[in-house]
């Protein structure tokens, strides 16, 4: 299959479509597929995916507008140039671009990929997008369900393929990553470290977290919190900190091209999100063999499984985040536990070559025999 992944986000911003874009290319690669992933000009899309696999190709375009003819025709010259089978957008904008430009093309699948729910009830997207789509792949049934409330889209049009990854061979927790990881960010040795992971935007609930931190501490002086990302909050999130004088117990890494240190060397994970679809940070926690503080939100609960890998607390409620990570936090045994079933599940339930399996075979059956060669 020749395949080509459209995605207009900003170019200072990075997230969990985009960390899945660069898995699956990767792997359908391997799989001797072309894959070519499109984005704006120096966006961190693109620099991510070619850090991924340099058997992407990159393809930067300045893509404006919903309908705008320039945009269409460009994305169209690609189309015939690699001879793509099958479109897979991510955005409502890169649904319309990519959708009338493989539909005038004639010969592309048009696929959308989505993260969150992208649906909108107005008459420009119930008129377009069922028209421009061939299929759609969500990574939650909850997912599922609440875009088919939309109307438009039927279930037979949304296939769930929940997001697998990779083992991380590099790091693998034990007492030199446990140092590593309080040397690199000057920490006591006999500290605790909760990570969490995500832009610093209002639905990932780091508010709630700054919230909590307080009775936290007091009950367990030995805990710190390392965030992973950046964001539009960041500065307020300081102040919020500040506030609180809670300024040494708060390390902002930034955003890291590799993270996997952070994660073996942290003692627990904790996710605020107030919406969350699927979460592959969840994964990399599991992964890690961290137990994991969660809200009950989305399509969290197909992944964490509640009271076996970890806790979940109802959405934006700061006390029962705190009761919960203190509750945690006092039963060492029950973190162990939940780290090792977090782990087994991830196995189990999250295998990457499962995922880009069930991703490929999809593809497949959407395209059908007479796909594009190879060049």
């Amino acid at each position: 299959m020749n395949l080509m992944f459209l995605d207009s986000i900003a170019t200072d911003v990075y997230g969990g479509l985009e960390h899945w874009i660069g898995m699956v290319a990767t792997g359908l690669v391997k799989r001797g597929h072309r894959v070519v992933t499109v984005g704006r000009p120096e966006s961190e899309y693109l620099r991510r995916t070619a850090l991924v696999s340099k058997d992407v190709t990159i393809e930067p375009l300045n893509i404006s507008g919903d309908f705008n003819p320039v945009t269409i025709v460009a994305l169209r010259s690609l189309l015939s140039k690699y001879k793509i089978d099958a479109v897979i957008c991510n955005f409502n904008k890169d649904v319309r671009l990519g959708g009338l430009a493989a539909r005038w093309h004639g010969g592309a699948k048009v696929i959308w990929r989505l993260g969150n729910d992208m649906t909108r009830h107005n008459a420009v997207h119930r008129f377009f997008t069922p028209r421009l789509l061939d299929g759609a792949i969500t990574p939650s049934h909850e997912l599922k369900r609440q875009i088919m409330q939309s109307g438009y889209l039927p279930d037979e049009m949304i296939q769930v393929i929940h997001t697998g990854i990779p083992e991380a061979c590099n790091w693998q927790s034990g007492p030199e990553i446990h140092k590593a990881l309080r040397d690199k960010y000057h920490l006591p040795q006999d500290c605790l470290i909760a990570v969490t992971s995500g832009r610093f935007v209002d639905v990932k609930g780091h508010q709630y977290l700054v919230a909590a931190a307080k009775k936290i501490i007091e009950q367990h002086t030995e805990i710190y919190f390392l965030w992973l990302g950046n964001g539009s909050l960041e500065r307020k999130l300081r102040d919020q900190i500040n506030r609180l004088d809670l300024r040494d117990r708060f390390i902002f890494a930034g955003l890291l091209d590799d993270f996997g240190l952070e994660l073996a060397g942290a003692d627990l994970m904790i996710h605020p999100a107030t919406v969350e679809p699927f979460g592959i940070v969840l994964l990399e926690g599991m992964r890690a063999g961290l137990p994991i503080v969660a809200c009950r939100v989305g399509g969290i609960p197909e992944v964490i499984a509640e009271d076996e890998t970890g806790l979940l607390v109802p959405p934006g409620d700061a006390t029962a985040l705190e009761n919960a990570v203190i509750h945690l936090l006092d039963d060492r045994e029950q973190m162990l536990n939940f780290g090792k079933a977090g782990r087994a599940r991830w196995k189990s339930e999250f295998d990457y070559d499962l995922m880009l399996k069930r991703v490929e075979n999809y593809f497949q059956s959407l395209i059908g025999e007479h796909s594009g060669a190879v060049c």
